[in-house]
């Protein structure tokens, strides 16, 4: 496939509103596609080059990429810079200037091997080097061609494709149906690779699914806790459990493999140079290759005291870590074992896995396995619970005793119980910043008044609105928000949108944001939960608590199905919506 042939499904990809018509496009892209060839364009319709845990990058920003174009279309950089400004978007800016065919443009496994060989480029004259390559690949291309190579540079697709339309077209394309969904989804949860799924199911087909197993190096999608209201529910539906504290940290899955020690990020962020204590801690353990789950969160040794979760991501930041790193150490609290010495250990039940666990981080004082306590007494989960709240914590997690590991799971294996609050709602809600209002009066020197705020369909693969959001935020958090969003401002409504209000800016679906709110109500003009002529749901009287997109992908907002069910928690017989 010519890459020419792949930018005209790309301009179809990014013309169409609708998830259902993004799944058939990215269908037929798949049928296309050689076995040689479904990797790479997986990678590249992500603006990746290898799977998102892999920290491969292009290295070219804006200003290099003004240079590029500029040498590529042999265009004075000012005049270039000036159509930048005017357009907002320099995969825009290389439409405007480049030329409108080209007789032959290079194939898909071409451009993604000469992107790659960019990326390797390191040391004393790199950026030149990058530079040179990267101009003679935009000379080669079509003006579509260079828009598109120019967005996949700067990671900025704008095509509103997540993991789930991923997965559906390749089902589509290989089947004619859904059918494959949770097979294909079991992989990608055991390995956390699209390209690597795309792949082998072109190479082997759906058999190919069962060789996709647990790997050191390649992070495994986390198993997540479903909510209860109080410790009655908890003991009434799953009966002994093992009671751990929920810490408001980083949450980290490190893997080992001899003395090379990689961490990660909830959304697969490789965070390894952030938590280098961490490293040295694991390099210490007595094991060949290990996968851990577990908590970081920064510790003030003065005060014996745990800091805010805004202040551990703080070390997001690449100046300063190792002074952060003695100023305020970390803690990795871990929870669970996935891997060990050559063997899965997920089929085990938690309690092997934990006792696991605590045989491999006895003595560390930087890996600490996480207190258990094992009960069916609600006096003695409510004791735990008040407990870990008195100290500063979250609140407790639930875990049945005898449950394998899940990756990418969400289901009552784990149940989280968290402090309450003045109103009837008993926990936070993320939700993913989909649109904002301009703002009045003192509002509009902050550049937004309020935000649209979505939660996520998962049955549906779409964001659907849920509250307008407008308290939380001190002066300068509306700034800083505003700097946030700025880049993800788009013309129109995304595909993987469903709102019936319209603001004043639609964003892409990126931002992840804590709310507290006082209770779930119903509300004709909100969409989440929606079904026909019945109300959906909304936030009453919300306010932000913090931001979570360091270590949440708008896939893992709250749910529908979970504000259904919070729904139902905060009333003994509710009405419900839909």
């Amino acid at each position: 496939m010519r890459f020419s042939e792949l930018a005209g499904y790309l301009d179809r990809l990014e013309a169409t509103r609708s998830r259902n018509e993004l799944v058939r496009i990215l269908s037929e892209v798949y049928r296309a596609c050689s076995v040689d060839e479904i990797e790479p364009i997986t990678y590249l319709i992500q603006g990746r080059l290898a799977p998102f845990f892999e920290p491969v990058e292009i290295g070219l920003g804006e200003r290099l990429l003004i240079s590029a174009i500029a040498t590529a279309y042999n265009t004075p950089k000012e005049d270039v810079t000036k159509l930048y400004r005017q357009t907002g978007d320099l995969g825009l800016t290389a439409l405007g200037l480049g030329p409108k065919t080209r007789p032959s443009t290079p194939t898909v496994v071409e451009v993604h091997r000469r992107l790659w060989e960019i990326a390797g480029k390191s040391g004393e004259g790199s950026l030149k080097a990058k530079l040179d390559l990267f101009a003679a690949l935009l000379g080669e291309l079509d003006a579509a061609s260079a828009k598109h190579l120019i967005r996949i540079t700067l990671g900025k697709m704008r095509l509103g494709i997540g993991d789930p339309t991923v997965l559906d077209a390749l089902s589509f394309a290989k089947q004619g149906d859904r059918s494959l969904r949770p097979i294909l989804e079991g992989a990608y949860n055991r390995s956390s690779d699209l390209g690597l799924i795309a792949r082998t199911l072109w190479a082997r087909g759906v058999e190919g699914m069962d060789a996709i197993r647990v790997t050191v190096g390649k992070p495994l999608r986390s198993q997540l806790a479903e909510r209860l209201p109080n410790p009655e529910a908890v003991i009434k539906k799953l009966g002994l459990v093992g009671i751990q504290p929920k810490y408001d940290g980083f949450r980290v899955q490190i893997h080992k493999d001899a003395d090379e020690v990689s961490i990660f990020s909830r959304n697969l962020e490789t965070m390894t140079s952030m938590f280098p204590e961490l490293v040295a801690a694991t390099n210490s353990i007595a094991v060949k290759s290990v996968i851990l789950d577990g908590e970081a969160i920064a510790y003030n040794p003065e005060s014996e005291e745990y800091v805010p979760f805004q202040e551990t991501t703080a070390r997001r930041r690449k100046e300063g870590i190792d002074e952060f790193a003695t100023r305020v150490p970390l803690r990795a609290f871990v929870f669970d074992v996935m891997f060990r010495d050559g063997a899965d250990l997920t089929p085990l039940p938690y309690e092997q896995r934990f006792a696991i666990v605590d045989e491999l981080v006895k003595g560390s004082d930087t890996l600490q396995a996480a207190p258990l306590t094992k009960t069916d007494s609600v006096e003695v989960l409510t004791r735990e619970l008040l407990d870990n709240i008195s100290r500063g914590l979250e609140g407790v997690v639930a875990k049945r005793l005898d449950s394998p590991y899940q990756a990418g799971a969400r289901n009552f294996n784990w149940v989280k119980l968290k402090r309450n609050t003045s109103g009837e709602l008993t926990d936070t809600i993320d939700v993913v910043l989909i649109g904002y209002y301009g703002g009045k009066g003192k509002r509009a020197e902050f550049g937004a008044g309020a935000l649209l705020a979505g939660v996520y369909d998962s049955d549906k693969d779409e964001f659907v609105t849920i509250s307008k959001l407008g308290t939380g935020l001190s002066d300068e958090g509306w700034r800083e928000l505003h700097k946030q969003v700025n880049r993800l401002e788009v013309s129109e409504k995304p595909a993987r949108v469903n709102s019936l209000l319209v603001p004043d800016v639609w964003l892409r679906p990126e931002v992840v944001v804590e709310v507290l709110a006082d209770e779930i109500t119903p509300s004709p003009r909100h969409t989440a939960g929606k079904v026909g002529d019945q109300p959906g749901f909304a936030l009453r009287f919300p306010r932000i608590v913090s931001f979570r997109s360091a270590d949440k992908e708008p896939e893992d907002a709250t749910t529908v199905r979970e504000i259904r069910e919070m729904f139902q928690q905060q009333h003994q017989r509710p009405t419900l919506p839909g």
